[in-house]
């Protein structure tokens, strides 16, 4: 195999997937190199969401903005690559604001915050060396085994429904009336869901908020103590629970905790979806939707009072983590779609 050129123009969080799939594929015998250039503030791609890479002479750009709300960089990533994988997929979008590059854009799946323990962008040795002092783990413990997880055995205990989430500003200033409109919608959405899933499944649910001042302006009686909300914990609850609940997230995306929830091969009940991913991920199969708060009940319901199909859901989605979203296979995959044309002939 060609030697794959990695490029890695900045170190936010939101592009720490996609390197760690390029290191897995490294780590199994791909030949990849790295050049890190997440300091470099005259790179063209600096500090924004993307991740470069060449291959067969082939330039492809990822992009995991929420998006589609930085049409500008968008535009300039799509000069630059052969090919475009974006995380937030409308075909829609694609073609009503970038017409002419409509043939060289592909979904490129869920995005969750996993990393490698070599990673260029995680945080500092010394900034490691602190976080557990703080009660905290440093980011080389979020590793991909860490997600991971197999659909659980049931038995006769009834499930466990888990929904912890957080609140936006929804004044920032800087932020068009629009898009605080929508920050306020998906505050709405996420506090309503929680207390009519308290209400209907009391201990059987765990979920509410993490404590922030907007938390405690708009519902304290929802906050839930940090030991349930900060990341390490977060997860072992993830693990231990059956069913979990995703909202929309920002700029309509598809937010991170969906990508948990399928590496962690749970029943998902989401809001609607505004966005597509590769492969056959579909309603019924993978997910329920809803639009509201009695649509989520009525979906937690169905999943409650069927174990099996329950059990079927998580069993799908361990199928489509291995597939398609496992860091190694969602990176293999557009690799793959590079070979397909060029060797039909058509890259």
């Amino acid at each position: 195999m060609q030697t794959i050129h990695l490029m890695i123009p900045s170190g936010i969080i939101h592009n720490s997937q996609i390197i760690t799939g390029f290191l897995r594929l490294r780590d199994q015998g791909t030949p990849v190199e790295v050049t890190d250039r997440s300091g470099d503030s005259g790179n063209p791609f600096y500090d924004l969401p993307v991740v470069q890479a060449e291959y067969r002479g082939k330039k492809l750009l990822y992009d995991l903005w929420d998006g589609y709300q930085d049409p500008e960089n968008m535009g300039k990533g799509l000069a630059w690559c052969d090919y475009y994988f974006k995380r937030s997929f409308s075909l829609e979008k694609n073609r009503a604001m970038f017409p002419e590059a409509e043939g060289k854009m592909y979904p490129l799946g869920f995005n969750y915050p996993v990393t490698h323990k070599e990673n260029p962008i995680n945080e500092p040795g010394w900034k490691a060396l602190l976080k557990p002092l703080l009660g905290k783990a440093p980011d080389r413990y979020f590793v991909t085994e860490v997600f991971e997880g197999k659909p659980r055995p049931l038995g006769d205990q009834m499930p466990k429904v888990l929904f912890l989430t957080q609140l936006w500003d929804d004044q920032e200033p800087k932020l068009s009336p629009e898009l605080n409109r929508e920050r306020t919608e998906i505050n709405r959405m996420r506090i309503s869901i929680i207390r009519a899933l308290r209400e209907e499944y009391g201990e059987r649910f765990l979920g509410g908020l993490n404590d922030t001042p907007l938390s405690r302006a708009q519902a304290p009686e929802l906050i839930m103590p940090a030991k349930y909300t900060r990341r390490q914990r977060y997860l072992r609850l993830l693990h231990s629970s059956d069913i979990c609940i995703a909202t929309m997230g920002l700029h309509e995306s598809i937010g991170w905790k969906m990508g948990e929830y399928v590496a962690a091969a749970k029943a998902i009940v989401q809001e609607r979806p505004h966005y597509t991913v590769p492969g056959d991920y579909r309603e019924g199969a993978h997910y329920l939707s809803f639009t509201d708060d009695a649509s989520c009940i009525r979906a937690v319901r169905r999943l409650m009072e069927d174990p099996q199909a329950m059990r079927q859901m998580q069993q799908a989605n361990y199928a489509y983590y291995q597939a398609y979203l496992k860091p190694e296979m969602l990176v293999k995959n557009t690799l793959e779609l590079v070979d397909r044309d060029l060797d039909n002939g058509a890259g």
